[in-house]
C-alpha cells in the first residue's frame, strides 16, 4: 500500500477553509442579505474538525483530491446549516456563534434560513460530485447514509426531540438519544462516508459506525460541559442556554461529575476502537492519529468545577 504523505494540520485548516469560501452558492446576482448570511457562514468555519476527517479518510481511501474537497465541504456545509437553524429565536434563540452575531439577528431569520436552505442544496451537489466516478453501490450507499444521517432517523430528528425535551423525562438517557440524532449523524457521515471506497469488512463497518457513536456522544457531552463551565467569551457562542431553555445537557440530566465520567468513558471506547482497526489494518491508522489530536484532550478540557450549574 502507497502510504500517503505526511499532512500539515494548520495548512489543511487553511486549505479547507478556502474551498468552504470556494464553494460558497451565492453568485453575483444573489439578493444581498442571503448573499451576506451565506459569506458570513463560509468565512468563519470555526476549527474544521469534521471536515478534516473526511478528507484524511477520502484521501487514504482513493478519493483524487479534488474530490476529497467537495466532500469535506459538503459534510461542513450540512453542519453550517444546521447552525444557521439550531440559532433562530424558534430554536435555541441564541445571540453569538463564533463569537459573531448570529445570523438571524443580523439579517434576519428568514435569510437565515434560506441560506441554511442554499447549503444544504450544494452540499447533496458537492457529496454527488465527490463519489461521480465512484462504481453504483458506493454512489448508493452514499447517498442511503446522507439520507439516514439528515432525515428524521438522523439530526432532523434529534432535533425535533431537542425541542420537546422538557415534554419528556429528561433522563441522561433521553440526551445521550438526542445527541446521537445531531451530533453523532454528522459524525457518521465524517467517519464513515470517506470509508466507503475502501470495502470495509463486516467487522470493520461495524467498528467505523461504533466509533462515530462514542466520537458523538463524547463530542456533545463535551459541549453540554462547555455550555455549564464557561462564559461566551470562551466558547465564541451563546452559553447556559439549556438550563434557560430545558434543553437536553447531560451535566444537567446526570449531573456533573457523572457527564464527566461518561465523557471520558465514551473517549476510551473510541480510544480502544481506532487501536482495534489500526491493529488489524494499517489503512484506518489516521483515525487513531485523529483521536489523539482533537478527542484525547476533551476530558481535561472540562473538568474544572463551574458555578453556572443548575440545580
Amino acid at each position: 500500500m502507497i502510504r500517503p504523505s505526511p499532512v500539515d494540520p494548520a495548512a489543511l485548516v487553511a486549505r479547507l477553509a478556502d474551498v468552504l469560501r470556494a464553494n460558497n452558492p451565492a453568485t453575483p446576482h444573489t439578493e444581498a442579505h442571503l448573499a451576506a448570511v451565506l459569506a458570513d457562514a463560509t468565512a468563519h468555519p470555526g476549527r474544521l474538525v469534521r471536515p478534516q476527517l473526511v478528507w484524511l479518510g477520502a484521501t487514504r481511501h482513493g478519493l483524487e483530491p479534488a474530490a476529497a474537497e467537495q466532500l469535506a465541504c459538503a459534510i461542513e456545509y450540512y453542519h453550517a446549516a444546521s447552525l444557521l437553524l439550531d440559532d433562530l429565536p424558534c430554536m435555541d434563540n441564541a445571540t453569538v456563534r463564533r463569537g459573531y452575531a448570529c445570523a438571524h439577528r443580523v439579517h434576519g431569520e428568514a435569510s437565515a434560513i434560506l441560506a441554511a436552505l442554499s447549503l444544504i442544496n450544494r452540499a447533496n451537489a458537492l457529496a454527488q460530485l465527490a463519489f461521480a466516478t465512484q462504481p453504483g453501490e458506493v454512489r448508493l450507499r452514499a447517498l442511503a447514509g446522507i439520507d439516514c444521517c439528515l432525515g428524521p432517523t438522523g439530526l432532523t430528528g434529534g432535533q425535533a426531540r431537542d425541542l420537546r425535551f422538557a415534554e419528556s423525562p429528561r433522563t441522561a438517557r433521553e440526551v445521550g438519544a438526542i445527541a446521537l440524532g445531531k451530533t453523532g449523524a454528522l459524525l457518521w457521515l465524517a467517519v464513515c462516508l470517506p470509508a466507503l471506497p475502501a470495502a470495509p469488512g463486516p467487522v470493520e463497518w461495524r467498528r467505523l459506525k461504533a466509533l462515530s457513536v462514542y466520537w458523538g456522544l463524547a463530542y456533545q457531552a463535551a459541549d453540554d460541559l462547555r455550555d455549564v463551565m464557561c462564559a461566551t467569551a470562551e466558547t465564541g457562542k451563546t452559553t447556559n442556554r439549556d438550563s434557560v431553555l430545558r434543553r437536553p445537557n447531560l451535566a444537567h440530566a446526570a449531573g456533573l461529575p457523572a457527564a464527566q465520567r461518561r465523557l471520558a468513558r465514551q473517549l476510551r471506547l473510541a480510544g480502544e476502537t481506532v487501536a482495534a482497526l489500526g491493529a488489524a489494518d494499517a489503512r484506518w491508522d489516521y483515525l487513531a492519529a485523529f483521536h489523539d489530536a482533537v478527542f484525547a484532550g476533551l476530558a481535561t478540557e472540562v473538568t474544572r468545577p463551574t458555578p453556572n450549574l443548575a440545580a
